[in-house]
């Protein structure tokens, strides 16, 4: 699937379901690593299902402040480990990203969300 940028120019999206999603999480994130798959529980939980902390810490035997330390935790290596270039988000180069004061992270940056860029 395609669509066309602000500045007039095809921009291609990923097709990815379900299981090619966990498939990328397992292959480049979690492995058989039950600890990642435990953060990872605790974010879908929260970001997906809106879960409170302090039922999520309820769940799995934690405080409230260490669910939050997980997911801060989780969050950082999530972007770390995706982070997306300029060219993928469909910019045409660096300096035009750079220039609107923004990170090469692209959908993974932090200020993105906050409406920065």
């Amino acid at each position: 699937m395609s669509v066309i940028s602000e500045h007039g120019e095809r921009v291609f999206l990923p097709r990815m379901g379900r299981e090619d999603f966990w498939k990328t999480m397992h292959e480049h994130y979690a492995g058989d690593h039950a600890g990642r798959w435990k953060s990872l529980a605790i974010l879908a939980l929260r970001e997906n299902a809106g879960w409170p902390l302090e039922t999520i810490g309820a769940v799995f035997g934690h405080h409230r402040g260490h669910v939050s330390r997980i997911l801060a935790k989780v969050k950082r290596e999530l972007r770390e480990t995706f982070e997306q270039s300029p060219e993928w988000l469909g910019m045409r180069d660096e300096e035009e990203w750079s220039e609107r004061g923004c990170s090469e992270r692209g959908f993974s940056n932090p200020d993105r969300e906050r409406g920065q860029c």
